[in-house]
């Protein structure tokens, strides 16, 4: 018996919501790390792009766990994943 999942809509569009976040939140700390003159605030924006990497991975693997559930609509879960699938760098 195979079994729908009828709210996943809603959980991926809160995900490829985060990860836009996420996106906006990496491209903001790389504007203010070239600027940045201080060596401690510098380490500080440093640890947060990387934890910022880290929730991409997390949202990725997220995605590629959605990709093996019977969703209703499998294209919502197939453009997370390639939302994630995106180095942050680009």
């Amino acid at each position: 018996m195979t079994v729908l999942i009828r709210y996943g809509d809603s959980l991926i569009g809160s995900l490829c919501r985060d990860m836009a976040a996420v996106r906006q939140h990496w491209r903001r700390l790389k504007e203010q790390g070239a600027t940045c003159r201080d060596d401690h605030l510098r380490l500080r924006l440093g640890r947060e792009i990387r934890r910022l990497e880290q929730r991409r991975l997390e949202l990725q693997r997220q995605a590629r766990a959605l990709m093996r559930l019977p969703l209703r609509d499998p294209l919502g879960a197939a453009f997370l994943l390639e939302l994630t699938s995106r180095p942050l760098a680009a």
